[in-house]
């Protein structure tokens, strides 16, 4: 009794399923599917689907969809063959009524691709993963190992960071399971006021002159980013087209001149006094310049806060 209310069960599921796939996939139209074989088909997985051998044309999209997606076999060698039985059987495990298809061609012979690895393969892994990882980094040159293999299929591909210093990345590299590594020297770059052409000594840079660009980063310069900054300055130098203008470029802008007298503004505890000082250097604004009380004689040092102007910071002796 059990069996048999399990084989009822069992067939009462199979009608559902057929009475889906003919109410979802072809809406309620019943035009024959044509389904045509490719002699020959060169694929790059090991699970073969009907569009990988064949084309398939319906006029219910859906439908044909569905066809088109179910696999028809799990491939493992480099080379095989499917043929007009094996597809039909697939049609039939998949509850596709068969009298709705017309398959032509008897048979298509699948051709896996195989895929050369050598160091040019290894470069463009290792570039696409850095250009997808790392921000504001400029490839000077990959070394990947010098081999040379054929494998079948699209292989698996893991690339992984091992580590870097300022000026190289090491990377592991995973092929299926065949394991190398390489090395990448490169440079960071930033975002910086050029020059948009030559400049010469002397010239009072202008909007014209000037644009923002991505550049080598140096950690011992200083890059504007910001052109409204610029303009209006004096070249100390000549600047090159497209040549990053950095501060050591231009000519000084000193507020405070050696020799002259400036006024010290004296700040602690809310108690302000300005006292007259000798400047013994000069200094641009934000610059620490040695200034002499020339009441008291004593050195002290200073902040460049304006035109001849400085605020006390210390004193020195």
């Amino acid at each position: 009794m059990l069996q048999l209310q399990m084989k009822c069960l069992e067939r009462l599921v199979i009608l559902k399923l057929s009475f889906f796939i003919s109410l979802f996939l072809f809406s309620y139209s019943f035009a024959v599917v044509e389904v045509k074989l490719k002699k020959i088909a060169n694929v790059e997985t090991q699970q073969i689907k009907l569009k990988d051998i064949a084309t398939v044309k319906a006029d219910n999209k859906n439908f044909a969809n569905y066809i088109s997606s179910l696999v028809v076999k799990n491939i493992s060698a480099d080379k095989d063959k499917i043929t007009k039985k094996d597809i039909i059987d697939v049609l039939k495990n998949n509850y596709v009524n068969i009298k709705d298809v017309v398959i032509k061609g008897d048979y298509t012979i699948v051709i896996l691709k195989k895929v050369k690895i050598d160091k040019d393969f290894l470069s463009k892994k290792v570039e696409s993963f850095i250009k997808k990882h790392y921000k504001n980094i400029e490839i000077e040159k990959i070394s990947p190992p010098n081999i040379n293999f054929e494998v079948i299929g699209t292989p698996k591909i893991k690339v992984i960071s091992k580590g870097s210093t300022n000026s190289y990345m090491y990377f592991d590299i995973f092929i299926n399971h065949y394991k190398t590594s390489a090395s990448v020297r490169y440079f960071k770059t930033t975002k910086a006021v050029v020059a948009k052409r030559y400049i010469p000594k002397g010239s009072i840079i202008s909007y014209d002159d000037v644009k923002i660009d991505k550049v080598k980063a140096k950690n011992d310069e200083r890059y504007f980013t910001n052109i409204n900054k610029l303009i209006g300055k004096k070249l100390r130098f000549a600047v090159k087209k497209g040549q990053p203008i950095t501060l050591k470029y231009l000519e000084k802008e000193y507020y405070v001149f050696r020799n002259t007298n400036v006024e010290v503004l004296y700040e602690k505890n809310g108690f302000r006094i300005r006292l007259l000082g000798r400047a013994l250097e000069n200094g641009e604004l934000g610059d620490l310049i040695r200034v002499r009380n020339t009441s008291s004689g004593k050195v002290i040092l200073c902040k460049v806060i304006g035109k001849n102007k400085v605020k006390f910071i210390s004193g020195m002796d």
